[in-house]
């Protein structure tokens, strides 16, 4: 059959191409090549009709070319073959190979390593396997040879260790493509060991969703300060965001929806009603809720309500507010005993959070680009709250000419939030007696208050508007020379105020006259005061109060490095990288806040006060506005050598020096050198490696370093603040300066010496990986107070680089392949961190107080709580202690304290002699941490469970006992196992609850049940168990995707915080730890 060739002239992009037409056989992808092949066959068969036949065959046949080539051109499958390899060119089973644009093609590589998979023409296969590093390579229809390199940190430990330093704390560190973003106290960081990590990150920074987040890296050792600096001594986390890979199109849709069930008061340490009624009616008899000391309450609850209704006296029915009859107050009470309200159902409401992401990437040689829009609407989980957040995101990478590259990563985001003011429904439904009716008017400041009606009048707004840009230029002039530079600017501003209009409780307490005694009590009243018995008077007698608060940031980043890497030797044994370059930034805050009085809300704004308003403001030292601008600089010299011989032997050295404007030119604190230095060792490249069966990897690493950060304070120079002292209703003021802290000229850094030791290894082809790592932290130089010997007039209140600690752990990961099939698979990840201190040197000695709330103490770890050693209840059911000064002695000679004749505790002694009888009660900060996550997929489905365990620390019972109480408060479910006759103090350890009779006999009793909230026996384990999160996700197959006409879709259903597991008995139900709420989230994401 003839060929025919033609040359494409009619068009400039094709003069060197050649078409070629065969008949019925030649198939031509180019549309415009069809078009040619129809001209020139009906040109043929106008002039050659002998062939007629011949050429209506072609003509049929480009036809069909027309109809294919108008399909698209990813339509096209391809069958990928090949085979995957270890560093060493051992084959590995198990690999996962998934399609990165549908998620549904994948499969398993067998036991010599091959693998056949059939995808899309421009598809990219992602290979991953525990224990080595994921791959991406470009699916093609030449065979594949794949090699996995060994994951350095193959471990899954993601807790952040103890910082060394003893006023100070440090947190989490974010950082965002290589940008300091911020530091985070609220974030936990054990949760990055969960799998839904990236969904918990995305809640943390504000503008990404969790399609932004392509990976994380968790950074605590030393090194993290020599990446990023002196405010990473906390750790890193370090995040980088999505970008769009080369040959990729992909537009996706996923919305998440969010059910937060209302709390439970099974998690709480609550008395129900009936409980607390008892109680009360116990302190009634003992004469500690009488009339005269409820009615004139600041506060009050169902008794203060009862009495004051009593007296209300209502002209125009002629009736009181309550009977004050033996039936009424029954009936009265008896209503309060059987109420048991529940705040959480009051206050909280069922709702659905919904968040919807679009993303779209693409890319090609030259360029690729990835956006993002997100919105999160919450109509709210309290009542009378709600939030709305939007953000989008663009990143986009340009390779414009050979050797040049440019980035660019911006994001902005605005949300906007309305919740309660000076009362949160989550505060107030944990610390309301459940006795209280949800619509009556109790008391609060003296002036009647319920929380339903304060939180539609006592309001707060808050808007915050983030916008980010980051650009980025690299120039290659040679393989082994790289130029890169770096610039970024952050500007956030937010804005928030809160009202209280005129119908708040906050607002009406200023007007408020209505009894003698809150005349003579409320401060809100004016009161001249060279003339104490003068007439207080009202000076907001209208109106509210509106407080706005504004803060705007800027941070400004710039980066210039050099980079080299080249290797050199027979076969490249020889490899170095390093990099060298500079660093600087400024940050500038303006903190702004403003109280106006007397706002009328319901008339325009308009504001009404008295001028003697602020002359009461004066009075007690109280201001109306302030301004707080900061301006922070610095600049770094950075530099990282890494050098690597025949892939087995690494070594790796940093240094950064920074400076900072914050001390001046105090040249001891203005720079701070950090260093860390470095070796691994791949065992597993060794030639004797193969005789170590069942290992299947193993690699050593050893590294020392040493971190620096700027104490928070700052006297190495002298510290001068304004000063405007004022003399009374007479006006005289003097503005002046004063020395607020002495100059320090030793004053220097906070040290941390940091020793690390890690032994990664895998068994049976990688079927169990392990990571261990041993670390050691020196803290030098260490802020403490310092004892001066007064020169100067100072005599306290200094600090110095005079302290010093210790602290230990061990970092354990596990993972097992337990199960791998084609079908299913299962695996176990378990996370393993111990931690432990000590305080080897510190200057000054804590006082009681200090300690029996938990501090630093030489000898024992930070967070140290100490408690007062209990004996026993006596008789009487009061609580007494072993306590040198104790006025009474048991026949071993130990002296116990005594309610009527003394013993008391000094709260203020601190010296060793003074502070030895306390006993050591454990640390406020567990000492083990870890994970338990188990993964199960069958097809296309996938399981995930994952449970979080704490332990090592103790925590402070609420001090809840006293020797009087009101009728208002919660009570926690030990006041059921209160003494309560003689002989009961042989079962229990809770006091009785005190009567009048009681205080009058026992002059000590209110220093015992002082005591008693610090003792040893209100100490509890913090030690807990927790189901954290389950997750069954869904990938739905493509043959029934594409009928629904889109490229993929995935379901998600997950349940966070699902159950405490296991917890100490003493905390009641009271839950070890923060409370989250039990959520369900629904996902889908969905490809277009």
């Amino acid at each position: 059959m003839p060929r025919n060739v033609y040359k494409c002239e009619q068009n400039e992009q094709h003069k060197r191409g050649l078409w070629y037409a065969k008949t019925g056989v030649d198939l031509c992808r180019s549309k415009f090549c069809i078009y040619l092949c129809l001209q020139f066959s009906i040109k043929q068969i106008q002039h050659q009709d002998w062939i007629m036949v011949t050429y209506l065959r072609s003509l049929v046949a480009c036809l069909i070319l027309a109809l294919v080539g108008a399909l698209p051109v990813y339509a096209q499958t391809i069958l990928v073959r090949g085979k995957v390899v270890d560093q060493s060119g051992v084959p590995l089973s198990g690999v996962t190979i998934t399609s990165k644009q549908d998620a549904s093609k994948r499969t398993l590589s067998a036991t010599d390593g091959a693998f056949a998979i059939q995808v899309s023409g421009n598809t990219t296969l992602v290979f991953s396997l525990t224990g080595k590093k994921t791959l991406e390579k470009q699916a093609t229809a030449d065979t594949l040879l794949v090699k996995l390199e060994n994951e350095v940190h193959a471990a899954g430990v993601t807790t952040m260790r103890q910082a060394t330093s003893v006023k100070s704390t440090y947190y989490p560190l974010w950082v965002i493509d290589g940008v300091i973003y911020k530091e985070d106290k609220d974030f936990n960081v054990a949760d990055l060991s969960s799998p839904e990590a990236k969904r918990l990150i995305a809640a943390a920074l504000p503008g990404l969703s969790e399609s932004d987040i392509q990976s994380f890296q968790v950074i605590n050792d030393a090194s993290a300060t020599a990446l990023y600096g002196q405010r990473a001594l906390g750790g890193v986390i370090s995040v980088r965001t999505s970008k769009a890979g080369q040959g990729t199109n992909s537009f996706t849709y996923q919305a998440e929806l969010s059910y937060r069930a209302i709390p439970s008061y099974r998690e709480f340490n609550i008395l129900n009603s009936q409980d607390q009624m008892a109680v009360f009616n116990e302190m009634v008899n003992g004469k500690s809720l009488d009339n005269s000391s409820v009615f004139i309450s600041s506060r009050y609850g169902v008794y203060g309500w009862l009495y004051n209704q009593i007296y209300n006296y209502k002209d125009g029915n002629g009736t009181y507010g309550a009977l004050n009859t033996d039936e009424g107050r029954t009936a009265y009470f008896r209503s309060a005993e059987l109420r048991n309200t529940n705040w959480f159902k009051e206050l909280y409401q069922h709702s659905i959070r919904h968040q919807h992401t679009l993303t779209f990437s693409t890319g090609t040689q030259k360029a690729n680009y990835y956006a993002s829009l997100n919105a999160a609407l919450d109509p709210g989980w309290n009542k009378y709250e709600n939030s709305q957040e939007y953000s989008v995101n663009f990143n986009a990478d340009f390779r414009p000419f050979k050797g040049w590259s440019f980035g660019v990563r911006s994001s902005a985001a605005f949300s906007k939030y309305h919740y309660g003011g000076d009362f949160r429904p989550a505060s107030y439904a944990r610390t309301a007696s459940r006795t209280l009716d949800p619509n009556a008017y109790y008391a609060y400041d003296d002036t009647p208050f319920n929380i339903k009606h304060e939180m539609m009048h006592n309001t707060s707004d808050y808007k915050k508007a983030n916008m980010s840009i980051q650009a980025t230029i690299n120039w290659q002039p040679i393989d082994q020379l790289r130029f890169s530079a770096l610039g970024a600017l952050r500007y956030l501003d937010q804005y928030g105020s809160t009202d209280r209009d005129e119908q708040s409780n906050a607002a009406q307490v200023y007007r408020n006259t209505s009894k003698s005694i809150i005349r003579s009590n409320n401060s809100r009243l004016y009161r001249p005061l060279d003339d104490p018995k003068a007439i207080p008077q009202v000076v907001m007698p209208y109106g509210g109060i509106r407080n706005s608060q504004n803060i705007i940031e800027e941070r400004y980043d710039g980066q210039v490095k050099l980079h080299y890497n080249d290797s050199f030797g027979a076969n490249g044994a020889h490899s170095v990288s390093a990099v060298g370059g500079l660093e600087v930034f400024e940050e500038r805050r303006l903190n702004e806040w403003f109280d106006a009085y007397g706002v009328n809300y319901d008339l325009g704004y308009l504001t009404t006060y008295s001028p003697l308003l602020f002359t009461n403001l004066r009075n007690q030292s109280k201001q109306y506005y302030k301004i707080h601008p900061t301006l922070n600089r610095g600049v770094s010299f950075v530099g990282n050598v890494d050098y690597n011989y025949l892939g087995r032997y690494r070594v790796n050295a940093s240094y950064r020096r920074e400076g900072t404007n914050q001390f001046g030119s105090a040249r001891t604190i203005r720079w701070i050198p950090t260093w860390n230095v470095g070796g691994t060792w791949s065992i597993d490249q060794e030639s004797f490696f193969p005789k170590l069966r069942p290992l299947s990897s193993l690699s050593a690493n050893l590294s020392y370093g040493m971190s620096g950060t700027i104490p928070y304070v700052h006297n190495a120079l002298p510290r001068l603040q304004t000063l405007l002292p004022f003399f009374g209703d007479a006006n005289l003021i003097e503005p002046g300066l004063y020395i607020n802290e002495p100059a320090n000229f030793n004053l220097t850094y906070e040290k941390m010496y940091e020793l690390n030791l890690g032994v990664n290894f895998g068994l049976f082809d990688e079927r169990i990986s392990t990571g261990l790592t041993f670390f050691n932290r020196q803290g030098r130089d260490l802020i403490d107070q310092v004892n001066p010997q007064g020169t100067g007039g100072f005599v306290d209140g200094l600090y110095g680089n005079v302290a010093q600690m210790t602290s230990n752990g061990i970092e354990v990961s596990l993972t097992t392949q337990n199960i791998r099939s084609k079908d299913f698979s299962w695996s176990t990840s378990v996370t393993y961190t111990h931690n432990t201190n000590k305080v080897t040197r510190l200057n000054t000695n804590p006082s009681v107080t200090n300690l029996t709330d938990g501090a630093a103490r030489q000898g024992y770890p930070l967070n140290s709580l100490f408690s007062i050693p209990f004996y026993k209840l006596d008789a009487n059911g009061h609580p007494r202690f072993f306590l040198p000064s104790g006025a009474d002695v048991l026949p071993d000679g130990r002296h116990i304290t005594s309610p009527r004749t003394g013993g008391q505790v000094a709260w203020t002694a601190y010296a060793p002699d003074e502070i030895d009888y306390l006993v050591y009660s454990g640390t406020k900060t567990p000492t083990d941490l870890g994970g338990i996550n188990n993964s199960f997929s069958y097809k296309n489905f996938r399981l995930g469970v994952y449970i979080y365990y704490s332990f090592g620390a103790v925590m402070r019972l609420p001090e809840q006992f006293a020797t009087q109480y009101n009728d208002y408060q919660v009570m926690g479910k030990e006041f059921n196992r209160r003494w309560l006759r003689a002989g009961d103090e042989d079962r229990t350890d809770v006091p009785v609850i005190a009567t009048d009779a009681h205080r009058q006999a026992n002059p000590y009793l209110s220093n015992a049940y002082e005591n008693y909230n610090k003792s040893n026996v209100r100490v509890a384990k913090t030690d807990y168990v927790q189901l954290r999160d389950i997750s069954l996700s869904y990938t739905v197959p493509k043959s029934f995707v594409q009928r629904l006409r889109f490229s993929s879709l995935a379901l998600k259903l997950q349940a966070s915080n699902v159950a405490l597991l296991y917890a100490d008995k003493k905390l009641n139900g009271a839950l070890p730890y923060s409370y989250q709420p039990h959520t369900y989230i629904f996902t889908a994401t969905v490809g277009l």
